[in-house]
């Protein structure tokens, strides 16, 4: 028995490492099901015998019961698959059935039980409840954690149906434009970047083409900043769009972007010497 418990265990913990790399690659059919997985190893060898002691794991069991669910409800979000997702925002929203009464459990409940809000929030504006946006907007001003998941959440709304949400996003840049990159978790980094990306496509539907091409230069900085090429590749392919209303400096600063985006790719190949300066001023 306690050489199966220990087989639980390391099940359960590993599970829990292998969604996160689902996640991260933006697998969701495969997030799924490892999320299946993970409730069904936590809940599977206690169904049948209530007295059955439970493995020791790394977090008490009710934290695995709310990120199983919340990760299963992400991506059936991100398949939007929203009536699925707004089911298992109810699964973790009531941990409290799951919970031994200790101050540990009742802080994970606690938890789980706001992300079930903001999460909710998302799921109802993006199948299409957009009197909440208004609304939506103050709670994610309320609380910082969820400003930047929030505004995307707001813009791919937008983006989407093709609305107009100046008024609401204006408060929401400004935030965005005073947060120093020192002060981004490598999570709060992708938040970042896929909100310029977001306001690049934005603008550009609005045909404000200064903003978008302004963005969109922002991006590109920041993409290659931390080494994400896939964004970057999608950012000069936005700018080449918006090129014919590009200015002058849009240009210069294009240039220079990729100028360093090429010299960092090269820096490390022998017999490559480029001088970019000279050339260009041929």
């Amino acid at each position: 028995m306690e050489r199966e418990m220990t087989q639980i265990k390391n099940s359960v913990d590993s599970l829990v490492t292998m969604l996160r790399m689902a996640h991260s690659l933006e697998n969701w059919d495969n997030l799924i099901d490892l999320s299946d997985r993970l409730l069904d190893k936590v809940y599977g060898p206690f169904q049948e015998n209530e007295e059955i002691q439970l493995p020791i794991m790394e977090k008490p069991l009710v934290y695995y019961i709310g990120y199983g669910n919340l990760m299963k409800g992400v991506a059936y979000q991100k398949k939007k698959q929203y009536r699925e997702a707004k089911m298992c925002i109810e699964n973790y929203k009531h941990l409290h059935l799951f919970s031994d009464g200790s101050e540990n459990n009742q802080k994970i409940v606690d938890d789980f039980k706001f992300f079930a809000k903001a999460n909710a929030y998302t799921a109802d504006i993006l199948s299409g409840k957009l009197t909440i946006l208004a609304e939506y907007a103050t709670f994610i001003q309320k609380y910082p954690s969820e400003t930047l998941p929030g505004l995307i959440t707001i813009l791919e709304c937008a983006n989407t149906r093709n609305i107009d949400v100046d008024e609401i996003i204006e408060p929401l840049a400004t935030l965005v434009n005073n947060i120093k990159f020192e002060d981004l978790s490598s999570t709060d980094c992708t938040y970042y970047l896929s909100i310029l990306h977001l306001l690049s496509i934005y603008y550009y539907k609005r045909s404000h083409f200064e903003h978008a091409l302004n963005s969109t230069i922002q991006a590109l900085i920041f993409s290659d900043k931390i080494g994400d090429d896939k964004q970057f590749k999608k950012s000069a392919a936005l700018f080449e769009i918006c090129r014919p209303r590009a200015l002058p400096e849009h240009l210069e600063k294009y240039y220079n972007v990729l100028q360093d985006y090429l010299l960092g790719v090269i820096k490390n190949e022998e017999c490559i010497s480029l001088d970019i300066v000279a050339a260009r001023d041929r």
